[in-house]
């Protein structure tokens, strides 16, 4: 890579696709990010998660409903919410990002 940095994967796709393979590949993941659609996460890049059990999470959001969602869903695989910010990045309209940064119970 020209940056020089080779301990970083970017991956393209369907999350709940490329996770999946991750996950049947047994990939070990440090820390995941997450910027899911207005929808929210897919129900079995959860349980993927949940299964693969990466230390931490970031998780940006622009819908505060499907985050209050996927976190009650990923707090039932022993995430927890540490630290939540809210970025207004559109300003003067009711649309905000949040980034959330979370982590698994030992």
């Amino acid at each position: 890579m020209r940056n020089h940095i080779d301990n970083v994967t970017f991956e393209v796709g369907k999350a709940e696709e490329v996770i999946q393979r991750w996950k049947d590949n047994e990939l070990p993941v440090d820390v995941l990010m997450v910027d899911p659609p207005r929808k929210g996460l897919d129900k079995s890049f959860i349980d993927a998660v949940g299964y693969m059990k990466p230390p931490k999470i970031v998780y940006v959001s622009c819908n505060p409903a499907t985050l209050a969602r996927d976190l009650q869903l990923l707090a039932a695989f022993g995430y927890t919410a540490k630290e939540t910010q809210p970025v207004d990045m559109f300003p003067q309209t009711q649309h905000i990002e949040s980034i959330t940064a979370l982590t698994l119970a030992k």
